[in-house]
């Protein structure tokens, strides 16, 4: 995948996370994977069709995913994953996606998102494709988190 297409998902989480509480998102490390795969408890998905093909996952632990949401919340506490913080990250991922789609749509890539679609669960591995993926990790006060890019060009 061109450099320039990935990084219209970097810039779309930094930008709508900031704008949602998160503000300290920070890059840490890029990685390259085989598959489209994570252990982590919470996987947010969001297919791609169009000029770009494949699947985008925003990954954490649970413990990320409840401080992402009391963020997103005001501060509010959020103790337990259930309807609220679930929904809250599929349309922070869903505000994500959307915004980059719309900067890949200035590149001249007219692609389209699905619905998100969250996996949740402790001690498992999520086979998503068997796509070769590119994943960004960033940290935050509220802990770590994966973007997975797998795309089939």
């Amino acid at each position: 995948m061109d450099i320039k297409y990935v990084n219209a998902f970097i810039n779309g989480l930094i930008e709508i996370a900031g704008m949602l509480g998160v503000n300290d998102l920070t890059r840490t490390g890029l990685d390259k994977r085989e598959k489209l795969k994570t252990e982590n408890d919470v996987n947010v998905i969001i297919g791609l069709v169009g000029d770009i093909k494949g699947n985008v996952v925003l990954a954490m632990q649970e413990n990320t995913a409840l401080n992402i949401a009391s963020k997103m919340m005001g501060g509010m506490p959020v103790a337990e994953f259930d309807l609220m913080p679930k929904s809250a990250l599929c349309e922070l991922f869903n505000m994500v996606s959307g915004r980059s789609v719309g900067e890949l749509e200035k590149m001249g890539a007219i692609t389209n998102i699905t619905p998100p679609t969250l996996i949740y669960g402790h001690n498992m591995i999520s086979l998503i494709s068997q796509v070769e993926t590119l994943v960004i990790q960033f940290s935050t006060a509220e802990g770590l988190l994966e973007l997975n890019i797998a795309t089939e060009d």
